[in-house]
C-alpha cells in the first residue's frame, strides 16, 4: 500500500495575527552553486571597504541591492589575497649517533659508549599573520610572519666497560689484587666523569621563533633550527669528554706471593734442625790420634 503523505500546516504568531506557512512538498531543493574562488581558501581574514573600523557592517544591505552587492563582492574576492592558516605545527626526530671515549693505561683500558637519540622536537603556540618582504613567494603560497615557542628534547645513554683482573691469568694473585684495586679506585670514577660529561647532551629546550617567510618554507626553517641547536649540542657534550683524555696511570704489581700453608713451618723446622747439629759438630772434641810408641 502506497504510504501518504502527511501534510501539516504550520502556523506562526506575527504580533496578533496568525500566519499559515505551507508544508513541504518532500521535494528535494535544487542544491546552492559551490562557492567560487573567493571562498576556496577558508576564512577570509579581511575584508576592506566592507567592514568599518570597530568591526561593524560599513553600510546596511537590502534586498533591493542584492544583485549589486555579489558583483561587488565578487570583484573584491579577485583582489584579495588567500586566506591564511590560523595555526602551524611542525615535529619530528633527528638522526642517532654513537659516540666513544676512551682511558687507557699501560695495562688497563676503560670505555664509555654514548648513544645519542639525536633529540626530537616540536612546535607549540604558532600565531600566522600576513607579511611583506619575503621575496619571490610563488602564487598562492603566501609570505607570512610566524611567530611561536620551539620545543626540542635530548637524550643520551651511556655504557661503561671496565676489565677485570680476571683478563690477566698470567699475574699472580697477589698482582691481581693490586690491578683489581686500581679499576676500582682510578679507572671506575675516571669513566664516570666521561659519563657525566656525555650527560650535558640531556635537557628540553624552548626556543622562540620569529620569522617571515613564505608558507611553504616554514616546515624546512624550523627543521633547520632544529638541526643546528641539536648538533651543536652533540658536540658540546663530546668536547667536555674528550678534555677528560688522555688519561694515564701506571700500576705496581711489584709485590710477593704470601708463604703457603704449611710451607714456612717445613723450612723453620729445616733450619733448626740443621742448626742443632752445628751446634753438636761444635760442642763434640776432636778425637787427637794416640801417640805412637817406639
Amino acid at each position: 500500500m502506497p504510504k501518504r503523505l502527511i501534510r501539516r500546516k504550520r502556523r506562526t504568531r506575527r504580533g496578533n495575527e496568525v500566519e499559515e506557512q505551507k508544508p513541504s512538498t518532500g521535494r528535494m531543493e535544487k542544491p546552492r552553486a559551490a562557492h567560487g574562488a573567493f571562498y576556496r581558501f577558508g576564512p577570509v581574514l579581511t575584508m576592506p571597504g566592507v567592514f568599518d573600523e570597530s568591526g561593524g557592517a560599513s553600510r546596511k544591505h537590502n534586498s533591493g541591492d542584492a544583485g549589486a552587492d555579489n558583483v561587488k563582492m565578487a570583484a573584491l574576492a579577485d583582489r584579495l589575497q588567500p586566506a591564511l592558516p590560523v595555526t602551524l605545527k611542525v615535529s619530528g626526530k633527528g638522526e642517532q649517533s654513537r659516540d666513544s671515549a676512551k682511558a687507557t693505561t699501560v695495562r688497563l683500558e676503560g670505555r664509555t659508549d654514548a648513544d645519542f637519540d639525536g633529540g626530537s622536537f616540536e612546535t607549540q603556540n604558532v600565531r600566522v599573520s600576513a607579511a611583506q618582504g619575503c621575496g619571490a613567494c610563488a602564487e598562492g603560497d603566501p609570505c607570512i610572519r610566524a611567530r611561536g615557542v620551539l620545543l626540542a628534547r635530548y637524550q643520551v645513554t651511556t655504557t661503561v666497560t671496565l676489565p677485570s683482573a680476571d683478563d690477566f691469568p698470567e699475574l699472580t694473585s697477589c698482582q691481581k689484587a693490586r690491578v683489581q684495586h686500581a679499576i676500582d679506585t682510578v679507572l671506575a670514577p675516571h669513566e664516570q666523569q666521561h659519563v657525566e660529561a656525555f650527560r650535558r647532551y640531556n635537557g628540553a629546550i624552548r626556543t622562540p621563533f620569529d620569522v617571515n617567510l613564505c608558507r611553504s618554507e616554514f616546515d624546512s626553517t624550523i627543521r633547520s633550527m632544529f638541526d643546528s641547536q641539536e648538533s651543536a649540542r652533540r658536540a658540546d657534550a663530546q668536547d667536555a669528554s674528550d678534555r677528560l683524555d688522555p688519561f694515564h696511570f701506571d700500576v705496581d704489581i711489584d709485590c710477593e706471593e704470601p708463604p703457603e700453608e704449611g710451607e714456612s713451618s717445613t723450612e723453620e723446622g729445616g733450619e733448626s734442625e740443621a742448626g742443632a747439629s752445628t751446634e753438636e759438630q761444635t760442642e763434640l772434641p776432636r778425637n787427637e790420634p794416640e801417640p805412637e810408641h817406639s
